[in-house]
């Protein structure tokens, strides 16, 4: 395991919007990440503030891969078994953050790297502007027509 000294996305935006540079910085670097994960048709199925990382170096680490799946329809490329191989969820449940979760997450459909790219999408809206998107009287998308 890669000992990592930093700290989270969620740790730095307490202190409100981040600025035009650091977004671009934090964002390019979290969507290359991205686009290495799901080149291994892999679904992270959660990303938040909680789960990006910033490093003492500058550098971006997406964390916590426990919920992360094939993507609906394929295998990853490394079919190597292991422990992520046994069954979390089971077909119709919704696992994720529900504030940062796509509809179709929400809904317990099949899902494909489209459902990680909303979710950045909103860590991005939090960076850019200090609050969160979803912030009704039921947490999620729970209070929002889909």
């Amino acid at each position: 395991m890669e000992l990592l000294e930093g700290q989270t996305l969620q740790e730095h935006l307490p202190q409100g919007a981040l600025g035009w540079e650091k977004i671009l910085d934090i964002g390019i670097q979290a969507a290359e990440a991205l686009q290495a994960v799901h080149s291994k048709k892999i679904v992270h199925r959660d990303i938040t503030p909680a789960n990006l990382f910033l490093t003492f170096q500058g550098q971006i680490k997406i964390l916590d891969f426990g919920l992360a799946k094939p993507a609906a329809g394929q295998q990853p490329t490394d079919t190597t078994p292991t422990a992520a191989d046994a069954p979390i969820t089971s077909t119709g449940t919704t696992v994720g953050t529900v504030a940062y979760m796509s509809p179709e997450q929400v809904r317990g459909q099949k899902l494909d790297a489209r459902t990680d790219l909303f979710s950045f999408g909103v860590v991005l809206y939090e960076m850019a502007t200090g609050i969160r998107p979803s912030r009704g009287p039921h947490p999620g998308w729970s209070s929002r027509p889909f």
